[in-house]
This record gives C-alpha cells, sequence and structure tokens, in this order.
C-alpha cells in the first residue's frame, strides 16, 4: 500500500510538471517580445582573446564582452524599430552590490564611448542612461530570460546543433534585420570561428523562415 501510494504522487507529481511547461510554452508562444541573447564561451574566449590580447577593443571580462555585445545589438533594434520608437531601458537581474556595480560601469562605458562598431552616440541616442537591478523574483520579465539563458547555455555548448527545451519557440522571437549579419542578429555565440556554419544555418532559419 505505501508503495502504491509512492507511485500514485510521483505520477501525480508528473502530471503537474507536464501542465505546467505546456502553461509556460503557450505563455512564451503568445506573449509578444524579441529575444537577444549572447553566450560567451570562457574557455575559448581566455585561450583566443584574453590572453593574447588579440583584440585591444574588447573587454578581458567575459561578462563585460556579453553586455557589449548583446547592448550592441538592441541599440540595432531600437534605431530601426520605426520613429514612434521609445528609448530603451537595459535592467540587469541583481548579483549582489559588487557584481551590480561592475555591470553599472560597463553599461557606463558604452553610453559614454561606444564600441569598435556602434558609436557612443547612437547608445545614447537609443538607451536610457542608468541601468536597474531586480533580485531574483518569481513573477518578472526576468524570469523568461532565465529560461532563454538556459536554453542558449546548451545549444551553444552543444557547438549550436542541438535543440534544448524551448529553443524553437525562442529562435521564432530573435530579432533579425535583413541577412543577419554583422550586429543585426539578436543572439551571438562568442567565439566562433569553430562552429560558424552551425551558427550561419541557424541565422538563415531565422532570416528565410521556410
Amino acid at each position: 500500500m505505501r508503495r502504491h501510494e509512492q507511485v500514485y504522487h510521483f505520477g501525480g507529481d508528473m502530471q503537474k510538471q507536464a501542465e505546467f511547461d505546456d502553461a509556460v510554452d503557450e505563455l512564451l508562444l503568445t506573449t509578444e517580445f524579441v529575444v537577444f541573447g549572447v553566450a560567451i564561451r570562457k574557455d575559448a574566449f581566455a585561450r583566443e582573446f584574453s590572453a593574447s590580447g588579440l583584440d585591444p577593443y574588447l573587454p578581458v571580462n567575459p561578462y563585460a564582452v556579453a553586455i557589449t555585445m548583446l547592448l550592441e545589438r538592441y541599440v540595432d533594434y531600437l534605431l530601426v524599430s520605426g520613429e514612434h520608437r521609445k528609448m530603451g531601458r537595459v535592467t540587469f537581474e541583481s548579483q549582489g552590490a559588487r557584481e551590480d556595480a561592475e555591470h553599472q560601469v560597463q553599461f557606463a562605458r558604452l553610453l559614454l564611448d561606444g564600441t569598435q562598431w556602434v558609436p557612443e552616440s547612437a547608445f545614447q541616442q537609443a538607451i536610457q542612461p542608468g541601468a536597474n537591478f531586480v533580485p531574483k523574483a518569481g513573477s518578472h520579465p526576468t524570469e523568461i530570460a532565465d529560461l532563454l539563458a538556459r536554453d542558449l547555455y546548451e545549444w551553444a555548448r552543444s557547438g549550436c546543433r542541438a535543440t534544448p527545451q524551448r529553443w524553437d519557440l525562442f529562435t521564432k522571437k530573435i530579432y533579425c534585420r535583413g541577412d543577419g549579419k554583422n550586429g543585426k542578429f539578436g543572439v551571438k555565440v562568442f567565439p566562433d570561428s569553430d562552429i560558424r556554419p552551425a551558427i550561419e544555418a541557424h541565422r538563415r532559419q531565422v532570416s528565410e523562415p521556410l
């Protein structure tokens, strides 16, 4: 009798999980949002860029690189989104006082100095100064970002060949302008020299939908 009860409750938990997953999928499918994401392959980055100093324009911290590449794409989206566009706002999930300060500094540097590819005037025109920080919470848009981050991590770790749980849903919402090249695509994996064919195949899937 005790064994039967355990099986029964386990089955009930699986059913609840399936119902929850279906509800999350429906939320992602029906909610209007645009996907941006950056995955930094830390070992390859440290080997190819941090240690060698190959690119003097890139920060040496992977998180700072991610912020830079993410906001370059966000600015591209904001500047071509129409004449009635509003200035964008940046919200980070809070990670602690020191980490938040470091992220705020990198954000400010972009608005003050721009990047190799995007001038400071574009950042200043498109994004409000001063990033916001929110604690991790159960009902906040950052929870969608967490789901995306997990799938993006799994996708990048696979060499951009796997299909994580909700990757197809997120792929449909990735920002893409034209051919998606040169910062006109919302998702970036870096460095990518050894996996570029898989990345380009995914980009074509978005820029040239069937």
